[in-house]
C-alpha cells in the first residue's frame, strides 16, 4: 500500500487507517494513510523559471 498523503510504501506491521475522500462532482475513493500523522509530500505550487 501507499500513503496518500506522503506517498510512501505502508509496511504490513504499520498502523494505517482508511480515509473517505469525496468528489465534489462524481464519486468519491477510499485512501490509506498512515495512522500517525505523516509529512505531505512537496507539490509545486507555481511555475519554476525555465533555463536556456
Amino acid at each position: 500500500m501507499i500513503c496518500a498523503r506522503c506517498t510512501k510504501p505502508i509496511k504490513s506491521d504499520e498502523p494505517s487507517e482508511k480515509v473517505e475522500h469525496h468528489g465534489g462532482t462524481g464519486a468519491g475513493a477510499t485512501m490509506d494513510v498512515h495512522a500517525r500523522r505523516c509529512q505531505p509530500a512537496p507539490q509545486q505550487t507555481s511555475p519554476t523559471r525555465r533555463i536556456r
